[in-house]
């Protein structure tokens, strides 16, 4: 109980600042695909090419990492949420150009890497260590809530205002609450708590080579690949399912309610059951929901209990991947790795972005991916 009294500010202070950052646009970016294509003409390809940007400039996660380690986290974190509110507003004002467009996506993803999960999981990490793993779900739960509220209301200020007022919302979102959360919540812990619980190698440049390292790198690949193409593509392809666009903005909030639900099962198991059975498990569930969905046709409960199953397992990977970098590697150099593997994140949920978009173009469907999402179930546990 000592550590919830001593962390609960810090817990608020994340899920504020979690459900603020980078991670909601990447929630909400395909409520815009809709109206954006009727003004540019591009192929939802084109689209993906264009979300890629933002994984592209993510890709700086090791340094940013680093500067962390560094310098410490609220600075860094509070730095790039400020930049990332400038940004949105920069986007939402200036005339649409496509080049620009496509260069002020990309220096979105640079930013934002800033304010990814690397961030909030850092910030407290410190704080819990009996309880890190329901501390962990407690504060990634803040972009699911984010996500379940968020879309609709998206999706009306969109269709009644334009695109440009959903980045002006964005803008709001992270630099009046977001930004405070960061300022005032966010502080280290004090050193009679702050123990770090490394082991040895946690400081040697060894931990690259370490086996437990490439397998969260193999791990978050395999997770990112499917999950963050469906989401990317999630609106257009609730409305191939026979859905109309209002119902399909639903279907972001059913797959962070399936986040909700995952992240709070994950959190409150890795604290009590064998980590490596809870991983399991959840890398197990949303292989349902893909062939459920590869099976959906125009029936919205259908959908949405399917992306919800996706949903899950997504919402329990930062859970495993907070909980087994600090566990594995301890938070002396928490940043530094948690940036490499998180690196690995954004370079598969790229490749699933791209390639989602480019088979559509090329089969006119879903389809292929939401069956190859199923694979795992139909060749059952190994």
């Amino acid at each position: 109980m000592d550590e919830w009294r001593r962390g609960w500010p810090v817990i608020t202070g994340a899920a504020l600042a979690a459900a603020t950052g980078i991670n909601l646009l990447f929630y909400v970016f395909s409520i815009f695909i809709p109206p954006l294509q009727k003004e540019t003409g591009w192929t939802l390809g084109e689209f993906s090419q264009l979300q890629a940007l933002v994984g592209i400039g993510a890709l700086t996660a090791p340094a940013v990492g680093w500067a962390m380690d560094r310098y410490g986290v609220r600075p860094v974190y509070a730095l790039g949420m400020a930049l990332l509110s400038l940004f949105f507003i920069f986007i939402a004002t200036v005339p649409f150009i496509p080049a620009l467009f496509g260069v002020m996506v990309f220096l979105t993803g640079l930013i934002g890497v800033w304010t990814s999960s690397m961030s909030y999981t850092r910030a407290f990490a410190g704080w819990f260590h009996q309880n890190r793993g329901m501390a962990l779900a407690l504060a990634a739960t803040g972009i699911s809530l984010s996500a379940v509220v968020m879309p609709p209301l998206f999706e009306m200020l969109i269709a009644a205002q334009g695109w440009r007022a959903g980045y002006v919302l964005l803008a709001a979102l992270s630099g009046l609450i977001g930004l405070p959360a960061i300022l005032f919540l966010l502080k280290a812990p004090p050193p009679h708590i702050a123990r770090d619980d490394a082991h040895h190698d946690a400081t040697d440049p060894s931990v690259l080579r370490s086996p437990a390292f490439w397998l969260l790198i193999a791990f978050i690949a395999c997770i990112n690949f499917p999950g963050s193409g469906m989401l990317s593509q999630m609106v257009p392809m609730m409305t191939e399912e026979g859905i109309s666009a209002g119902t399909a903005a639903l279907g972001i909030s059913a797959f962070a309610v399936g986040q909700v639900g995952g992240r709070l099962a994950c959190g409150y198991l890795l604290d009590r059951r064998s980590p490596q059975r809870v991983a399991f498990f959840f890398t197990l569930v949303p292989a349902i929901g893909c062939l459920a969905l590869w099976a959906t046709t125009a029936s919205p409960l259908a959908a949405f209990l399917a992306v919800a199953a996706i949903g899950v397992q997504q919402g329990a990977e930062i859970d495993l991947l907070a909980f087994f970098v600090a566990r594995r590697f301890g938070l002396a150099r928490y940043g530094s790795v948690y940036g490499w593997v998180q690196m690995a994140g954004w370079a598969s949920t790229i490749v699933g972005v791209l390639s989602f978009g480019k088979v559509h173009d090329l089969t006119g469907s879903y389809a292929l991916f939401q069956l190859a999402g199923g694979l795992p179930i139909l060749q059952g546990p190994s």
